[in-house]
């Protein structure tokens, strides 16, 4: 019984990361340039032809669309993906939400930084008051979800061996980090 019931939550957790990361990507290729690296994925697999069609149909209906959902919007749901990836179903949440703070504060300078020293054309790239709303938002909805997956379930867990339990969640989050890192750098590559 047990068992079943961290799995439906772990499937849980793999829907919500799954759809909101797509939903960031689907953006990424119906709105945004088709040199970007997403878009040469769907050529590699010869599916640029079908995407192409939608981008058709869908570009009829740009005009209604804001610019922060198309700008901004699937940076807010890359960090969302990555902190319910970090913080959902962790024994050890508040170390895990100190290491999403971290990452989240990082996203935020890095956009300071863009309004300082970037600007249009740049490799820096370009400040956008949209992106640090649609992170913050992504921040808070990830922070609330994963502290009450740990409110919920905190209650049921037993630890035996907490040092090795504390190591598992560790690399889990180092390679759930390195993995969201490589992925939030493909939007950028231009070929």
């Amino acid at each position: 019984m047990k068992k079943v019931f961290l799995e439906k939550r772990s499937l849980n957790k793999i829907f919500i990361v799954l759809a909101s990361f797509a939903l960031a990507v689907l953006i990424y290729l119906l709105f945004r340039s088709r040199k970007l690296f997403y878009y040469q994925i769907v050529e590699l697999m010869n599916l640029d032809s079908h995407v192409g069609s939608i981008r058709k149909v869908v570009w009829v209906y740009r005009k209604h669309i804001p610019n922060w959902v198309i700008y901004s919007l699937p940076d807010g749901l890359w960090l969302f993906s990555m902190g319910v990836s970090i913080l959902h179903n962790r024994v050890f949440y508040k170390k895990a939400q100190n290491i999403f703070n971290i990452i989240f504060f990082t996203m935020i300078g890095i956009e300071v930084f863009q309004g300082i020293y970037g600007g249009h054309g740049t490799f820096i790239g370009t400040f956008d008051g949209a992106d640090v709303i649609c992170y913050t938002i992504g921040y808070i909805m990830a922070s609330i979800l994963g502290y009450l997956s740990w409110v919920k379930n905190s209650k049921e867990i037993k630890i035996q061996n907490e040092d090795e339990v504390l190591k598992k969640e560790r690399k889990k989050i180092l390679i759930i980090v390195i993995v969201f890192t490589i992925l939030g750098f493909f939007p950028a590559l231009v070929t």
